[in-house]
């Protein structure tokens, strides 16, 4: 039961490349390389923010080693909020983007990772699979991205990605109730 809420967590972790992806490939003219190649960085990129966050994180969360359930519940539940608040702004479709440059992608496929980053913080005290979990993340971002640079942006599929990702943070909200009253996942 543990392994399909720690998968539960990555794929939800890792939506946020969908989105953004979604608008990739607008107009269908990107080559399929040019479309793996984003897909590929979009998926490094949450497997990177999250290593960069558990390295953050190893400086300053064993300060919190009396109350390290109560923080980590924290910052799960405060991420399940700031992704159900994004879902209200894709059914808008204010969070879809089409990049001209690849200075602009590249700087929303790190936003896309801003998640990432703060549950990695937590990775002191929060990180299924261990040292796997960054490379989980880099296969499940690059998977919601392949799925949504193929799809053809039109409202219905909006409204898909708005609903995922409201479903997202539910998972995450899932497992930060279960971690709090667990101990499934102390290390």
């Amino acid at each position: 039961m543990v392994h399909f809420f720690n998968i539960l967590f990555v794929i939800a972790l890792a939506y946020n490349t969908f989105p953004l992806a979604l608008g990739q490939n607008r107009d269908h003219r990107n080559s399929h390389v040019k479309n793996v190649v984003m897909a590929t960085i979009f998926g490094l990129i949450q497997g990177i923010m999250y290593h960069l966050g558990d390295l953050l994180g190893n400086t300053f969360m064993h300060l919190f080693i009396k109350r390290y359930k109560w923080v980590v519940f924290g910052i799960l539940v405060a991420v399940a909020i700031r992704m159900a608040m994004e879902a209200f702004n894709i059914r808008k479709g204010s969070r879809l983007f089409s990049f001209d440059n690849y200075s602009k992608f590249i700087i929303m496929a790190v936003s896309a990772g801003i998640n990432t980053f703060i549950i990695g913080m937590a990775g002191f005290h929060f990180m299924p699979y261990g040292s796997l979990l960054p490379m989980l993340l880099v296969g499940a971002g690059f998977a919601w991205s392949i799925a949504g640079i193929s799809m053809n942006i039109s409202r219905v599929n909006i409204l898909l990605s708005s609903v995922l990702q409201f479903f997202a943070s539910g998972a995450l909200l899932i497992v930060a109730v279960l971690y709090l009253l667990t101990n499934l996942w102390v290390l």
